[in-house]
C-alpha cells in the first residue's frame, strides 16, 4: 500500500491537502559510526545542501537536538560542519556511509499536519532495507486534533519507533553507544561508578558541540557542570578509586572547567546586570557603556575557549576522559561489591561535611563562609544524584532539596561577585549607573545571608533522608 494512499485514508475533511515528495540523502559518518554513536549526524541532500545534527542531552525521554544547515557541494563536507562535529569525531574523518531514498507524504488541515515517510537504504541503487516514520506537526498545543488522532489510530500509524533511523536501516553498527546505563539496587560499585562517569563525560562531549555552535549559552553552562560533576565524583568516590589515576584526571579536567567558567561567569554577570538595569529604568546607552568592558572580557574568554577546543591536545583530552569513564581505575577489592553498601557511606560522609559547616555558621556569616557552604552543597548534591539510577526517587527528592539550597547560596554569591565587579570598574561617566546597580546587588547579597536558611531547614529534617 503506497504512502499517499495511507494518508488519504485520514478523513480530516474536505480542506485537507496531501503533498508527496521523493528525494535522496547521503549520510556521512566514520567507518565505526562515531556520529551515530552520539545521536549526531551529517547528511547531504541535493538542492538543500548539508545538515549537521548536534545532539544535546535527554529531555522528557528524547534528545534535544540542534540542526545547522550549511551550503556546499556533495564532494566533501564544509569545514564548519567538521568543526561543529569535532568533539564527536576526534581526529577521524567522515565519509559517505549510507544512501537513503525517502518517499514522503504530508497530509495537512489547518494547523495540524501528519508526515509519513517510507525510507529505504540503497546499495548499488537497490533498496535493501526499509523503515517507516510517522509524526504529527503543528502549533505548540496542536489544538483540535482529536479527530485526526482517532483516524491515525484506526490506521495503526500513531506509535513510531524511538530507534534512530540509521540504526534501523544499517543495523547495530550504527546504534547509539553513549546513552545512560540502566542500574538497579543490586548494581555493583563498578557499574554505578562507571555509569556516573560515563554520564558526565558524555554530557561534556555533547555540550561541547552546542557551545561550538554558539546559539544556546546553555551549552557552555552544561559543559562546565559536566566537568564539575566528573571532578566531584572522583573526589566523593575516591576511597574506591586508584588515587593517582583519580588525581591526574581531576587536575586535567580542572583546567578545562576554568576555561569554561571564565566564559560562563561573564555571561551570568552580564545577564544579571542587564536585567537589574532594565528593572531600575537605567538608560540602555549608559548600561552598555558600563558593561562594555565585561562584554570584551566575555568575548576574549570565548575566543580562548574556542582556540582550546580546536587543538589536537583538547581532542586527545576528550578521548582520555571518555576512556577513563568507560574503564575507571577502581580498586579491585571494591569493584564487585554492592554499590548501596559501599557508596552510601561515602555519600553520607559528604552530607556530614555539609551539615557541620552549615550548623557551625553564626547568625551573620561572612560572604566567603557562605561561598564555602555553597561548594559543599554542590558536592553533596552531585554525590547524591549519582545514586539516583540505583535507588530512584529517594535520592532524587534529596537532590532537589540540595538544589534549592545551592540556588539560594548561588544567588547570594552572584550578588557578591556583581557588587565587587561594579566597585572595581565603575568610573567617570559610568559611575552613576554603577552606583545604582551596586546598591541593588548589595541588597540582594544581604538578603541572601538569611534566604538560604529556609531550604536548609527543609533539608536537615531526617525524614528527607529516609532512603539512606
Amino acid at each position: 500500500m503506497g504512502t499517499a494512499f495511507r494518508l488519504r485514508q485520514l478523513r480530516w475533511g474536505r480542506t485537507a491537502t496531501t503533498r508527496i515528495e521523493r528525494f535522496e540523502t547521503i549520510h556521512w559518518d566514520t567507518s565505526d559510526f562515531r556520529l551515530a554513536a552520539w545521536d549526531a549526524g551529517l547528511r547531504y541532500r541535493r538542492g538543500r545542501g548539508w545538515r549537521v545534527t548536534l545532539a544535546g542531552w535527554p529531555e522528557a525521554g528524547c534528545f534535544r537536538s540542534i540542526s545547522v544547515d550549511l551550503d556546499g557541494g556533495p564532494a566533501a563536507p564544509p569545514r564548519e560542519a567538521l568543526r561543529l562535529l569535532s568533539g564527536y569525531l576526534g581526529d577521524a574523518r567522515p565519509e559517505p556511509a549510507a544512501r537513503l531514498r525517502h518517499l514522503e507524504s504530508r497530509r495537512a488541515v489547518e494547523e495540524l499536519g501528519c508526515v509519513h515517510q517510507v525510507v529505504s537504504l540503497l546499495v548499488d541503487r537497490r533498496a535493501v532495507a526499509h523503515a517507516r516514520r510517522v509524526s504529527l506537526r503543528g502549533g505548540e498545543e496542536l489544538t483540535g486534533t482529536r479527530r485526526a488522532l482517532a483516524a491515525l489510530r484506526r490506521l495503526g500509524v500513531v506509535e513510531t519507533t524511538t530507534q534512530p533511523l540509521l540504526t534501523e536501516l544499517v543495523g547495530p553498527a550504527a546504534a547509539p553507544q553513549w546513552r545512560e546505563l540502566q542500574l538497579d539496587p543490586t548494581s555493583t560499585v563498578a557499574a554505578t561508578v562507571t555509569a556516573a562517569l560515563r554520564d558526565y563525560s558524555a554530557r561534556l562531549v555533547r555540550n561541547q558541540a552546542l557551545l561550538l555552535e554558539g546559539s544556546d549559552p546553555e551549552g557552555i553552562h552544561q559543559a562546565r557542570v559536566a566537568c564539575r560533576r566528573f571532578r566531584s565524583a572522583l573526589q566523593t568516590f575516591g576511597p574506591v578509586l586508584d588515587h593517582a589515576w583519580a588525581e591526574a584526571l581531576r587536575a586535567e579536567l580542572g583546567s578545562l572547567a576554568a576555561d569554561l567558567g571564565a566564559v560562563r561567569d561573564a555571561e551570568v554577570l552580564l545577564m544579571r546586570l542587564r536585567a537589574s538595569a532594565a528593572d531600575r529604568g537605567l538608560e540602555p546607552e549608559a548600561t552598555e557603556r558600563l558593561l562594555g568592558r565585561l562584554e570584551e572580557d566575555r568575548a576574549r574568554a570565548r575566543e580562548g575557549l574556542l582556540r582550546r577546543t580546536g587543538t589536537p591536545e583538547h581532542r586527545e583530552q576528550l578521548e582520555r576522559t571518555l576512556e577513563a569513564a568507560a574503564h575507571p581505575g577502581l580498586l579491585p577489592e571494591a569493584a564487585d561489591q554492592p554499590a548501596v553498601e559501599v557508596l552510601m557511606p561515602l555519600v553520607a560522609g559528604s552530607w556530614r561535611k555539609l551539615r557541620r559547616r552549615a550548623t557551625g555558621l553564626g547568625d551573620h556569616p561572612a560572604d566567603d563562609e557562605l561561598h564555602r557552604l555553597r561548594i559543599l552543597t554542590k558536592r553533596c548534591r552531585y554525590a547524591v544524584l549519582a545514586l539516583v539510577p540505583v535507588l530512584g526517587e529517594g535520592p532524587a527528592r534529596t537532590g532537589a532539596l540540595l538544589g534549592a539550597l545551592q540556588d539560594a547560596l548561588g544567588d547570594q554569591h552572584d550578588a557578591v561577585v556583581a557588587g565587587d565587579w561594579l566597585r572595581q570598574f565603575a568610573a567617570g561617566e559610568t559611575a552613576f549607573a554603577a552606583g545604582i546597580l551596586y546598591g541593588v546587588e548589595r541588597e540582594r547579597a544581604e538578603a541572601g545571608r538569611e534566604a538560604w536558611r529556609v531550604p536548609w531547614a527543609k533539608l536537615r529534617r531526617r525524614k528527607q533522608w529516609g532512603w539512606a
